[in-house]
């Protein structure tokens, strides 16, 4: 089912399904697609049933970027003003939704689409599939977060030489650098992302939003900040029906 021109959007159990769906333009970021993903997201954050978000993307890419053949693509005057309110609603919903993201990339992810696969919390990749910056070969620099995003996960000097050099990082790479949780071959992606996608359905709503928060958090806070907040954070978990019923499930499984 899809109410958008440039995103499919379906829910199959307690899973939002969100492809982006540009497949001859290999996903690149044109206004629909902008548009559209960031309504699908915020549709799957408000919508209580979904428990879980799988973002992947129909043809062979995952996203080529933003889309320079757009006839409103924007000029030097006001580039910062669209990567602001048009590419960082996308990336904010990403990271603040209380709900797992698990980005799916059958292909290359590159520019501001690697910036959103990076985003996700976890990442399934096709085997062929590959992030890819290219902004150093037309004078610019990474945007959508990428630059963080990359010394997280790559450390200093990998992701220095990656973005000025102007390279790419295989999915065998990105699983080795802990990027992709999983690695297959193409027919199997969305396979290996139901798996992940099941598995988290079957934990605690409450205790995985809080753990991603937690996460995020920890990225720029001190550990005396995340002690803390962990501990106000576990008790609102305990106190809740999730974690009563697991509690009694793991005594009635010890007797």
């Amino acid at each position: 089912m899809t109410d958008y021109i440039a995103v499919e959007y379906q829910t199959r159990d307690a899973v939002a399904w969100i492809y982006l769906n540009r497949p001859d333009s290999l996903n690149a970021f044109n206004d629909d697609l902008r548009h559209n993903l960031a309504a699908a997201l915020q549709r799957a954050a408000s919508d209580e049933s979904v428990k879980v978000v799988v973002l992947g993307a129909r043809g062979r890419a995952f996203c080529a970027g933003a889309d320079l053949m757009e006839s409103n693509s924007p000029d030097k005057s006001d580039v910062t003003q669209q990567l602001l309110e048009s590419y960082k609603p996308i990336l904010d919903s990403i990271h603040h939704m209380p709900k797992p993201v698990i980005g799916v990339a059958p292909g290359v992810a590159a520019g501001i689409g690697a910036a959103v696969l990076l985003s996700c919390d976890q990442v399934v990749m096709a085997e062929e599939a590959r992030l890819y910056l290219a902004f150093s070969h037309i004078g610019l620099v990474p945007d959508g977060g990428a630059s963080w995003l990359l010394l997280k996960s790559l450390g200093y000097h990998r992701a220095f030489a990656l973005i000025t050099e102007g390279g790419s990082v295989s999915a065998a790479e990105c699983h080795s650098a802990g990027i992709a949780r999983k690695v297959v071959p193409q027919d199997q992606i969305e396979q290996a992302a139901a798996e992940i996608a099941g598995t988290l359905c079957e934990r605690s709503a409450l205790a995985t939003a809080e753990a991603k928060a937690l996460l995020r958090r920890a990225a720029t806070a001190s550990y005396d900040e995340i002690y803390q907040a962990e501990a106000i954070v576990q008790k609102r978990c305990l106190q809740s029906d999730e974690s009563r019923e697991a509690i009694a499930r793991f005594k009635n499984k010890g007797k």
